[in-house]
């Protein structure tokens, strides 16, 4: 059996598990957040202290349980794109090509102050291929190591959008060669993205003008989405601190409308163990739309994934 300790620097609070893989899958043994936000682009701000003396606090109370950690970054400040590109690329091959996209989106940068995670995608209705790239400013990742370094290791980063990618293949198995969309609501963006036979096809940020106006983001990106990668889609699952009551209302019922009968909110825990007590049950229940990318960065990702360092 092995534990693994996740962290989630989500944008209004980090959130932590600590899992059991066993013969079963996975078992929560302890869930808890911060009550401040730790912003990884400030990990000097007194809000981003207090978080910290928090998180810590809360690692040191399972220190003799976990021996690294997993780490998922709020997609908000990573920059994920979309380019053509052929499996069986050498890694110099994608390196140009994503120091392109850098150049392109961050003209007052040099690539080397960028890391990049290459992801091959399924291929489009027209038979072309698409890579994906996650790409985190090298600040990020040394803020990381630093909130860490007199701690624990830390031994895998993902970006949320796809931490919750890997959540939903864990726990909606018999979905997981079906095309669904998942969309990942926070504060003021939402991240659309396609999952097909069980890779990614599609990949969207949007801001939000208008809470509101949700519903209707969500039929247009169907639009697309049918147009360019499936020829249906069979599910739509959504998740983010943004997913209020009313906002789920809307998107639940655009879903619905359009003909996407399996629609839902993304729960985390669906296929996951707790001997947990009532009340740490309760919080999981009001909170399994919050915490894909906190558990599925316990999983090891089903994604293929190119690193570029």
């Amino acid at each position: 059996m092995k534990n693994i300790f996740s962290v989630f620097f989500n944008i209004d609070r980090t959130y932590l598990t600590l899992m059991e893989v066993n013969d079963k899958g996975l078992e929560l043994k302890f869930i808890d957040s911060t009550r401040t936000q730790i912003d990884l682009e400030n990990i000097s701000s007194s809000e981003s202290v207090e978080g910290i003396k928090e998180l810590h606090q809360m690692i040191d109370e399972n220190k003799d349980s976990i021996k690294s950690i997993n780490v998922a970054i709020p997609a908000e400040i990573v920059f994920v794109t979309q380019f053509p590109g052929a499996s069986g690329m050498n890694t110099d091959e994608l390196n140009q090509l994503v120091n392109l996209e850098i150049k392109q989106a961050f003209p007052q940068f040099n690539s080397d102050d960028f890391t990049s995670n290459i992801i091959p995608m399924e291929p489009a209705k027209d038979g072309s291929s698409m890579m994906m790239a996650a790409i985190i400013q090298r600040e990020i990742l040394d803020s990381i190591k630093e909130i860490f370094i007199n701690h624990l290791p830390v031994q895998n980063i993902e970006v949320s959008q796809l931490a919750a990618h890997t959540s939903f293949l864990y726990n909606y198995p018999e979905n997981a060669e079906k095309t669904n969309i998942i969309f990942g609501i926070q504060d003021q963006f939402i991240d659309v993205s396609v999952i097909k036979n069980a890779k990614p096809a599609y990949y969207n940020l949007l801001s939000i003008p208008s809470p509101d106006k949700i519903g209707e983001l969500f039929e247009e990106e169907y639009n697309k989405i049918v147009e360019v990668c499936a020829d249906q889609v069979d599910g739509a699952y959504f998740f983010g601190m943004g997913l209020s009551k009313e906002i789920y209302f809307q998107v639940w019922e655009t879903a619905m409308a359009i003909g996407i009968m399996e629609t839902g909110r993304l729960n985390a825990f669906r296929m996951v163990e707790s001997g947990l007590d009532q009340r740490r049950r309760d919080y999981c229940s009001r909170m399994m739309h919050v915490l894909p990318p906190c558990v599925g960065s316990c999983i090891p990702a089903y994604h293929k994934t190119i690193p570029l360092y």
